[in-house]
């Protein structure tokens, strides 16, 4: 079976793989076939796995380092970075840089200072082995210049931390050269803070680069301060993006040059040729010229969010009025911004091909809830399309927004596939099911409550076409409820339950967790 798969069909197969690295790791050892044909993939996106440790960064740094030219080597050396024996390591197996398609530079600058650390603890380890090629360094003076300790004044340490950075960049520029020389192409590139800061980015193409290696980038994420002309020199060399989400970190928020900043975001979404989803995370000012930038993509934009932005000055709200031009944008997720409850934003029910709709109120409690009739007309024009819903505010009792529950189950509860919601009172749990009929997934708060005796009649309420369920604790507690009371509502589900979420029920023990893994559900302890 294994010699019936052509090289390009078990890449198409591997390529589903490419979140996963342990599968992949897996795939590896099959025997050779495999291994080539999965490599690639592996190493296509080294630093997008949630999985990264400080072991695995500085493995990952090491063998870059391996692949570097005689000339990168020797200048590491000159500069006390690499020793004598690095110079002689042979090559690896594979030309690993030339898979490459996903940088994040932020990551893959704490992966170096990990290696440098390692470096460090290599060095103390093996300190006479170590002297007897340098005479340079006394064993103290490596601890001191690596690891101060309490011993040590604020300007020694000011002094380590700077040699340290110092190596940090020489490094991550001889990578970034390593990078460019040998990948003929990027998909995804993320940039915040060390980028951002530094004098000049490595990573962008230069006159004389003999080709743009950026051409085909497909996302790019970019969030700190002081971007703009970084977002300008990227604009002249992508031009076909797909993804884009720039911004400002909560911490700069209320320091930035949004001005600036906003005019080269815009600039760089108006020279893209079919750009279909946008996050803008942050902005304070301009948010009518970032959306009047975003006509110039209506045909092709279906996603769009917006994150901790303020449309309280009088022309930023009234642009809202704009997005409706956007006739295939499926998605809408509006996360804390400052948005007045009034009429103007209306104009957002006239959307009418919404498939997910997702709104957090949590972090500004300056303005209440959006208008009822907001929330009627967007549900009612959007009952066929919506399928994914996430709504989250502060409830402080049953009343709080129940119009809105009401609202869901009277006009879109037919289509509703995925539903995510805050804190419900039992009777509203009960009405979702009896007319959402389709749900695969949701999600909800419960509030102080034992609930024992509704826990174990549940079950045979839940839609039989669900197959994610999440419960959480509330403000004020949550629900407290028995492995008994949740092995009957298990019993009594008609559902085929495949993931099942109660970390975040302050209740839970073992023995809860015990009953779930029994069913052969997953749980997300153990996930």
């Amino acid at each position: 079976m294994v010699q019936g798969l052509s090289a390009e069909c078990l890449q198409q197969i591997i390529s589903y793989l490419e979140d996963d690295n342990r599968s992949l790791h897996s795939c590896l050892l099959v025997n050779r076939f495999w291994c080539y044909n999965t490599v690639s993939t592996l190493w296509s996106r080294p630093w997008c796995s949630y999985e990264i440790t400080q072991t695995s960064a500085t493995s990952l740094i090491q063998t870059y380092i391996d692949c570097l030219s005689e000339e990168a080597k020797i200048d590491l050396y000159n500069n006390g970075i690499i020793y004598r024996n690095h110079l002689k390591s042979a090559p690896p197996i594979f030309d690993y840089p030339s898979f490459l398609r996903s940088l994040n530079y932020d990551y893959m600058h704490w992966s170096i200072s990990q290696w440098l650390i390692s470096c460090w603890l290599y060095r103390v380890l093996n300190y006479e082995e170590e002297v007897n090629e340098c005479q340079t360094d006394r064993i103290e003076d490596c601890i001191i210049r690596f690891a101060p300790d309490e011993r040590f004044n604020n300007d020694e340490y000011n002094e380590i931390e700077d040699e340290n950075e110092r190596k940090t960049i020489i490094i991550a520029k001889e990578l970034c050269n390593l990078f460019k020389d040998r990948c003929s192409t990027f998909h995804d590139l993320h940039l915040e803070n060390k980028a951002i800061q530094c004098d000049g980015f490595l990573f962008l193409p230069s006159s004389t680069d003999s080709c743009n290696y950026l051409k085909n980038l497909r996302q790019l994420v970019c969030l700190g301060d002081n971007k703009s002309e970084l977002l300008l020199a990227i604009s002249e060399v992508c031009k076909d993006l797909r993804k884009v989400s720039i911004g400002f970190p909560l911490a700069l928020q209320w320091k930035s040059h949004y001005e600036s900043d906003a005019m080269s975001l815009g600039t760089l979404i108006e020279k893209q040729t079919r750009l279909e989803s946008v996050c803008l995370y942050g902005y304070k000012r301009l948010i009518s010229y970032l959306i009047e930038s975003l006509l110039s993509q209506s045909k092709s934009l279906n996603f769009l969010e917006l994150m901790y932005t303020d449309f309280r000055e009088a022309q930023d709200y009234q642009s809202l009025a704009l997005l409706p031009s956007c006739k295939n944008l499926k998605s809408l997720k509006i996360h804390n911004c400052f948005i007045p409850p009034d009429e103007r934003i209306m104009p957002l029910t006239s959307l009418q091909q919404l498939e997910e709709f997702d709104f957090c109120n949590e972090w500004n409690p300056l303005y209440p809830l959006i208008q009822q009739k907001f929330w009627d007309e967007l549900f009612l024009n959007n009952a066929n399309t919506l399928r994914k819903l996430s709504l989250w505010w502060v409830r402080s009792d049953s009343k709080d927004g129940a119009k809105i529950i009401e609202s869901i189950t009277k006009r879109c509860s037919k289509n509703i596939s995925i539903l995510h919601l805050p804190i419900l009172w039992t009777h509203e749990i009960l009405t979702l099911f009896d007319h959402c009929r389709h749900l695969k997934e949701f999600s909800f708060s419960g509030d102080d409550l034992d609930a024992n005796e509704f826990l174990s009649q549940l079950g045979q309420f839940i839609p039989t076409t669900l197959r994610s369920l999440t419960i959480k604790d509330g403000h004020s507690g949550g629900w407290n409820f028995t492995e008994k009371s949740l092995y009957s509502f298990l019993s009594s589900c008609q559902a085929k339950l495949q993931i099942m979420d109660l970390t975040s029920c302050s209740c839970m023990t073992d023995r809860h967790y015990d009953v779930i893994s029994r069913r052969g559900i997953i749980n997300c302890l153990n996930k």
